[in-house]
């Protein structure tokens, strides 16, 4: 059987879409897995490689941990490492 869309032929609808380069992404939203989720995530990251740009070891990758390493750094005017 031949599927025709966009004045071409396909011989599945799997392949049409494949041709179209649909995907399908963060599909457990309600278990938290959506794009608000990873884009926590990757500012988390940035900011814990900004503090280790600057020498600065935080605790964790966490947000709270890096800003609080950040904070103890500005205060004591050294680079804060965490054991």
């Amino acid at each position: 059987m031949s599927y025709e869309r966009d004045g071409e032929w396909y011989s599945s609808y799997g392949e049409y879409l494949r041709s179209k380069n649909v995907r399908v992404a963060y599909c457990q939203s309600v278990k938290g897995l959506d794009f608000t989720s990873q884009k926590k995530w990757d500012s988390d990251l940035t900011a814990y490689s900004d503090a280790r740009a600057q020498g600065v070891q935080p605790a964790s990758t966490r947000r709270h941990s890096t800003d609080n390493a950040l904070r103890i750094s500005e205060k004591t005017g050294t680079a804060y490492q965490a054991s």
